[in-house]
């Protein structure tokens, strides 16, 4: 979903929660004008008039579904606010439950200091110390001053720790117990965040799913009204349609590729060396099998069930707690539930591969800022295939490897 959280980070969360929130998604302002069953049986009259009308619809088409694609990377975006927002409330918690043990720890053990101090004092009173120097003085036998005097001594370094200690554990004591107030505070304030994002991810989501709905049913037609014109059919023309609005493409450079070797950014003036120097990308070693085919048969199982913001099973999944969920199954451990969490983690434990050496089991992920963060991940099957869970209202299902806002480093979890 987690480590101490940063009081920057959470801010920066809680920011971009209430940004979200003000912004909203779009909605489209006026549908566009289009082509009815009539303007279609006219356009058959001619040639020219025939092609004019498939250009248009498949303007409409194109739009439709790069629109669709729109909204759907929003709510993504969203989901993804949640998990981070949702992991940084783990952390929070974990802190403050910790706090408040070790708090009550220091409380009980600065009582018992207090006891202690309070025994010397009444035994100290029982056997009259406070007279005890002066019994010393008026002693004429050297050996029982020399012995009263060391016994003083003792009395007195005793006191002393046994004082020093008290006053030490009932510092630490009421330290803890304020740090401890501080994080439950934190932490109510994360939860709050948490929920806030949560809320936001549910209405981005519903109303995406509402404008995608109402666009499939133009869609529909026109494919309809496209393969009429062409004497093919619908399905056919979703297939070329989608080879127009998806077509494989360089994948998003990272704005700060972890991988070592990879330079952050490109210098400012950087000029033409004589001679470039050549370096060599990080080798990462062939995914195991075993761990692989075991997550995948995991994820495979899942397919057909629904989506859910912050799912993590056993019934609903979102991206991020399919992925982490199948790797568990075979025992690796992915990093938090977040695709930003799952490839910072395995960005830090040099587990990134260009995504033009992606094999069976890595994992692939999405992002429109960049790299700094990721709203999307799934896991890859070979062949330009993968399984995902993608958003709501979509069901676990196996898809085409998606070319826009790819993250130019996929990452391999086993190997």
């Amino acid at each position: 979903m987690r480590a101490h959280v940063r009081p920057s980070r959470a801010l920066t969360v809680v920011a971009a929660v209430s940004l979200l929130l003000t912004v909203g998604i779009a909605s489209p302002a006026v549908a566009d004008d289009y082509p009815s069953w009539d303007d279609v049986e006219n356009a058959r009259q001619n040639e020219a008039a025939t092609a004019s009308e498939i250009d248009a619809i498949e303007g409409f088409l194109v739009k439709l579904e790069n629109k669709a694609a729109e909204l759907v990377r929003a709510a993504q975006a969203k989901g993804e606010l949640y998990n981070m927002a949702s992991e940084q409330l783990d952390a929070a918690s974990s802190r403050a439950d910790r706090l408040q043990s070790q708090a009550k720890d220091a409380a009980a053990k600065a009582d018992e200091s207090s006891r202690r101090a309070g025994q010397l004092i009444a035994q100290l009173a029982r056997t009259g110390g406070s007279n005890l120097t002066l019994s010393l003085l008026l002693s004429d036998d050297s050996d029982d001053l020399l012995g009263g005097l060391g016994t003083a001594s003792k009395l007195t370094e005793q006191s002393t720790a046994i004082y020093v200690q008290a006053q030490h554990d009932k510092n630490v004591a009421e330290s803890l117990t304020a740090e401890a107030d501080a994080a439950v505070s934190a932490r109510e304030e994360l939860a709050a965040s948490a929920q806030q994002a949560l809320d936001a991810a549910n209405a981005a989501s519903a109303d995406m799913q509402a404008q995608v709905a109402a666009q499939q049913a133009a869609a529909d037609q026109l494919y309809d009204q496209l393969a009429s014109l062409k004497g093919t059919t619908a399905e056919l023309e979703r297939e070329y349609l989608a080879g127009i609005t998806n077509p494989p493409t360089q994948p998003t450079q990272p704005t700060q590729p972890s991988n070592p070797g990879t330079p952050t950014s490109a210098p400012s003036n950087p000029g033409t060396p004589t001679n470039p120097p050549t370096t060599t990308p990080p080798t990462t070693p062939p995914p195991s099998t075993s761990a692989v085919e075991t997550a995948i048969a995991y994820a495979y199982a899942q397919l057909g069930d629904p989506y859910e913001y912050g799912g993590s099973g056993p019934d609903s999944w979102d991206c991020s707690g399919l992925t982490k969920a199948a790797y568990a199954a075979a025992g690796v451990y992915i990093g938090a539930h977040g695709s930003t969490s799952q490839y910072r983690y395995l960005s830090g434990q040099g587990r990134l591969v260009p995504v033009s050496q992606l094999q069976r089991g890595d994992l692939v992920f999405y992002s429109d800022d960049g790299g700094s963060t990721t709203y999307h991940t799934a896991l890859y099957l070979g062949g330009g295939k993968m399984i995902e869970a993608q958003y709501e209202g979509v069901p676990v299902k196996v898809s085409n490897l998606r070319y826009y806002d790819l993250m130019y480093y996929g990452a391999r979890p086993t190997g």
